[in-house]
């Protein structure tokens, strides 16, 4: 049966809403850059001289306490706001900080989605058709640039890869990068296969940050704590194993449940299956991936 998003209860798989107040840690990457925690997905707050950016809002029921953190780190509203993709977890805050005065920035596919209700069935959930004051009133297909505190954002779509709207944000002098959703540290992806996500998409997407990025990269994963290049990388060959693993076994004409019992994730599991949504869910994301577009 599909939830209402009043109704989900809190799970790290989804970072969708909980019944208990959210707390939201603030830590200082560089650059002007800190990482607010604890809200749902990850935001990164840009503070400098021409004001404060947000990368993601996080959840509805963490909006007071994203805004307490906020006004912590700066005596002005917020400027802008961009949104890595369209879940819930990653945009509850911003009709709140579009009412402040906040112009909200995000792919041409992600202002779709949040336009109109959305299923979500790898979750369960149903997702109503957002406020208009937080849908994104400037969207983009490729890529933008954004100039701003001394320095440059730019923002870079990775197609297909969580969903068909995601984006990655860059920036450059600080060397830090805002993954979203194509990046979960530490544990199984959630691929939202039903919503243009794909296992291609996203180790695509992986590549293409892992091109750009050095051993000094900060790496914030849409989920988990800040990353780096050796750990994104060991997340990618897991991602191309279990990947080629589960593609052989439909390709000899295995059943969900075969492939199931094979344990395609085994070798991994101790690494990344202790939380979030778990090895079987994966597998079975995996396996609806790559039955569908065969």
């Amino acid at each position: 049966m599909i939830a209402s998003l009043a109704l989900l209860v809190a799970t790290s798989a989804t970072g969708a809403e909980s019944a208990a107040p959210a707390a939201i840690e603030t830590h200082a990457l560089r650059g002007g850059l800190y990482l607010l925690a604890g809200g749902g997905g990850n935001v990164i707050a840009w503070s400098g001289s021409d004001g404060l950016l947000v990368v993601d809002t996080g959840s509805a029921s963490a909006e007071p306490q994203l805004l307490d953190a906020l006004a912590k780190l700066s005596g002005g509203p917020v400027r802008v706001v961009v949104n890595t993709h369209w879940h819930p977890e990653h945009v509850g805050g911003n009709a709140a900080l579009r009412r402040g005065g906040a112009e909200i920035i995000a792919h041409d596919g992600t202002r779709a989605r949040m336009a109109s209700r959305q299923v979500m069935s790898a979750y369960d959930l149903e997702v109503p058709a957002a406020p208009r004051d937080a849908l994104p009133v400037v969207t983009f297909n490729d890529t933008v640039t954004l100039h701003m505190n001394g320095a440059r954002l730019l923002l870079a779509h990775v197609p297909a890869a969580h969903t068909d709207g995601d984006l990655i944000a860059w920036w450059e002098s600080a060397d830090v990068v805002h993954m979203g959703d194509a990046y979960y540290a530490g544990e199984y992806p959630a691929l939202d296969v039903a919503n243009g996500g794909s296992l291609a998409g996203t180790v695509s997407a992986v590549e293409t940050t892992l091109s750009r990025t050095g051993a000094r990269t900060l790496v914030v994963p849409g989920h988990g704590p800040v990353s780096n290049r050796a750990e994104l990388a060991a997340y990618r060959d897991m991602l191309v194993a279990v990947g080629r693993r589960v593609r052989e076994l439909v390709e000899q004409g295995s059943t969900l449940e075969e492939v199931l019992a094979a344990r395609p994730t085994a070798a991994f599991d101790e690494r990344y299956g202790r939380t979030g949504i778990g090895a079987e869910r994966f597998v079975r994301l995996l396996y609806e991936d790559l039955t569908t577009r065969r």
